[in-house]
């Protein structure tokens, strides 16, 4: 590979600008932008708290409606992403089509109704619907908000600018303890409420209600985001009126890519199956091994993921930027290699740990280092991927991570510990365990995954000089 990386930034840049060689329309003031991706960030943090808060509520719902702990990580789970994938990749196509903005709002809405709707449930299939509608709600946020972000920055730009929207999740999980922590010690102090027609409900229950009806007001700084011009279009068409790509040419396009995309989407996504099993269980651990309250390591937890979370995400974008300068021009899948190195010992360590001190300075690690992938890997995706693909592209991802993180990594360690370990007490073995098994082939595909990614931003090159080139190639 001799393509060096001021040659592939340039080129990136270049069609991050225009659509194949049309003059670039004028960005939006950065004041302006970077608005925009704090309005899109508080969406996505409220996004996690309420996709997050039943985690600290599994002993209540345990205990309300007789369940097991596979089945109380269903809710967390399987209930959530089931809808979500599938309908991310219909949102997908009508994100790189149709106004994000006006998809996001109405997505805003539907899954702070469905939240509230999970306080009034009286057994487990209501409750696990009513997750099923959140999922549903969400799927609307994360292909149409990261096509937006990218028509608000250029290339050298794009990775913070992610960066600050994917921390944004970080902080929602922290909030989602620590606040959900405080709402029911809160909410546990008070008389349990009646509402009509629902009669008396638990304290859990109002948690739900409470959270709910908190997100709706994340419509407010939505509603002053402007719908971007589209940018980096493969046809040579910029502006409002461009359409997205047809599924024949989307199908093309992986296939032309696929040693990439595929080696991108198998390690996010089988990474993910860890990622969302430990933050489901790691309150459990602390509660069931070193007899902690629910509240109190929301607290702690909660700090943790909001703040080292975050400023991993940031720190990974630095650092990615570092390898770029450096010449490292797969320095988007560099960065998920070194770090799942770097962290598997430690992460395998961290439940181990004879007191909750030592638990919590490695899992202080893990925390940090872990969320360093997360804007490097949406950003991989955009640096490869023409503006009229990119919200599909990235829903195929979100598919698949989800699938994979939100659908099994909490049933995975619940398994574990049912019937591996045979005990609710193991649950700190179950997480151990689960480093085992994942870490070692997630490093073997990003490894096996850097001459393809070198390869795709070469193609990135040659049809950003030639507005037909990546159509033609595909086609040949």
């Amino acid at each position: 590979m001799t393509t060096s990386p001021e040659a592939v930034q340039d080129v990136a840049d270049e069609r991050l600008h225009n659509g194949a060689g049309v003059p670039a329309q004028e960005y939006p003031s950065a004041i302006y932008a970077w608005f925009v991706v704090s309005a899109l960030a508080l969406t996505n943090m409220v996004s996690y708290v309420e996709r997050l808060i039943p985690t600290l509520l599994f002993a209540p719902i345990k205990k309300d409606f007789g369940l097991s702990d596979t089945q109380v990580s269903l809710l967390a789970g399987f209930a959530f992403v089931l809808f979500y994938v599938v309908f991310g990749l219909v949102i997908g196509r009508l994100a790189d089509r149709s106004n994000r903005k006006r998809i996001i709002m109405i997505g805003v809405v539907f899954w702070s109704l469905a939240t509230m709707s999970c306080g009034l449930t009286r057994n487990f299939l209501q409750l696990f619907l009513a997750r099923v509608s959140v999922g549903v709600g969400e799927a609307t946020l994360g292909p149409s908000a990261t096509s937006m972000i990218s028509d608000y920055f250029s290339r050298d730009r794009l990775a913070r600018a992610l960066s600050v929207y994917s921390g944004a999740q970080y902080v929602g999980a922290g909030l989602a303890l620590v606040v959900g922590g405080l709402v029911i010690e809160l909410i546990a102090q008070m008389p349990p409420p009646v509402l009509p027609f629902f009669g008396q409900i638990a304290p859990w229950q109002t948690t739900f209600l409470a959270v709910g009806a908190i997100g709706i007001l994340v419509l407010i700084p939505l509603s002053f985001v402007r719908e971007p011009v589209r940018r980096g279009l493969m046809d040579g068409k910029s502006g409002p009126a461009a359409k997205g790509a047809t599924l024949s040419e989307l199908w093309a396009f992986l296939r032309l890519n696929k040693g990439a995309f595929g080696a991108h989407y198998a390690a996010f996504s089988i990474h993910s199956i860890l990622g969302f099993g430990t933050v489901a269980w790691m309150p459990s651990y602390f509660i069931r091994i070193h007899g902690w309250e629910a509240h109190d390591i929301g607290y702690v937890y909660g700090l943790m993921v909001g703040t080292l979370g975050a400023a991993g995400v940031v720190l990974g974008a630095r650092f990615a930027e570092r390898l770029l300068a450096k010449g490292y021009v797969d320095a988007y899948f560099r960065v998920p290699l070194i770090v799942c190195v770097v962290i598997a010992i430690p992460q395998f360590l961290c439940t181990l740990m004879p007191t909750a001190e030592l638990s919590l300075a490695l899992l202080a690690v893990c925390t940090l280092l872990s969320s360093f992938p997360v804007a490097v890997g949406v950003a991989a995706l955009q640096v490869i991927t023409p503006n009229q693909m990119r919200a599909q592209v990235l829903a195929i991802y979100l598919f698949a991570a989800n699938i994979m993180g939100l659908g099994l990594g909490p049933t995975f360690v619940a398994l574990i510990t049912d019937y591996g370990y045979g005990s609710e007490g193991a649950v700190g073995y179950s997480l151990s365990t689960a480093v085992a098994l994942i870490l070692p082939i997630v490093i073997v595909i990003l490894w096996l995954g850097l001459k393809p990614f070198r390869e795709s931003l070469a193609r990135a090159e040659a049809w950003a000089e030639d507005g037909a080139g990546t159509a033609s190639a595909a086609r040949a």
